[in-house]
């Protein structure tokens, strides 16, 4: 099937949560799908940290190294116990010092997908919404997989993407269809032509209606063509983008949303549509950030 990236490698960062167990999970099955090498990451951030006495300041800080080279040892062995381990030529490990934002951003500068989970343990440099896994899908390079620790998605249903016309849009239509085409699975295209709660019913939206045929149309024909393989399930909603994307989750297996889109009725912005849908989705999210 045609590819979407040039860029290859999957890197998940851990912190011993669930959620990132899960997204260890999720990264072996994405890196041996594609038999894509597998880096598995664990920073650690030294700076919050200020002690004055010299031997306690080592102490933690072995403690901290100790800690983190478990967490690996462990990750590794999730990933080379599961079934897909085979197909994976390359498992990595790397211990980092720092921020955890700044440095997974500059290591997604590299890879073609990077993996968090939703939530963290809420201890040191937490991978928690808002603050790792917010800033990365804010500033990493790559897409981003935010993983939730309760989900378990059936891998036969389909791929859902959202599309409201705008240039990440089409980024983020690129990524479902390899996706989609990678899984062997169909993929839901959903366009919200109105974003306003409960739209006055006496107003006449029949041109709209009919506009947001034809830009989810348009948005799709050239992919159809390089993925003939994909069946392409369209769905045009009136309403609250995010709502939809939301409540249509539990139906799909992998949801991917652009980080910003186009603004006004029917915009993906990150904070309102793909913040809404990273938080509430009942399965996996990929947010695309822009090339």
């Amino acid at each position: 099937m045609p590819g979407t990236t040039q860029k290859s490698g999957v890197v998940v960062a851990i912190d011993g949560s669930e959620e990132s167990n899960a997204a260890v999970r999720w990264a072996t099955q994405e890196a041996a799908m594609r038999r894509d090498r597998l880096t598995i990451v664990s920073v650690v951030n030294r700076e919050y940290l200020y002690i004055r006495d010299p031997e306690t300041q080592d102490r933690v800080h072995q403690w901290q190294r100790q800690h983190a080279e478990g967490l690996l040892r462990r990750a590794q062995a999730t990933v080379e116990d599961s079934d897909g381990a085979t197909a994976i030529p390359e498992i990595d490990t790397r211990l980092t010092y720092g921020k955890s934002v700044p440095v997974l951003a500059d290591m997604s500068k590299d890879c073609r997908i990077l993996v968090v989970g939703r939530r963290g343990l809420g201890a040191f440099d937490r991978l928690v919404l808002g603050s790792v896994s917010m800033g990365l899908v804010h500033y990493a390079h790559s897409p981003v997989a935010v993983i939730h620790g309760d989900t378990q998605p059936d891998l036969s249903q389909p791929v859902l993407v959202g599309i409201d016309g705008s240039p990440i849009s089409e980024s983020a239509v690129a990524v479902a269809f390899d996706e989609a085409s990678h899984r062997e699975v169909a993929l839901i295209a959903m366009h919200a032509w109105v974003d306003v709660l409960d739209a006055a019913p006496e107003f006449d939206w029949r041109v709209e209606r009919e506009e947001a045929h034809e830009v989810l149309g348009e948005r799709l024909a050239g992919w159809q063509e390089r993925y003939p393989d994909v069946k392409v399930i369209r769905k045009v909603v009136k309403g609250n983008p995010g709502r939809w994307l939301v409540e249509h989750s539990g139906q799909a297996q992998l949801v991917v949303v652009g980080s910003h889109g186009r603004g006004g009725f029917a915009g993906m912005l990150l904070g309102s549509v793909s913040r809404r849908v990273v938080e509430a989705a009942q399965t996996p999210v990929i947010v695309v950030r822009p090339s």
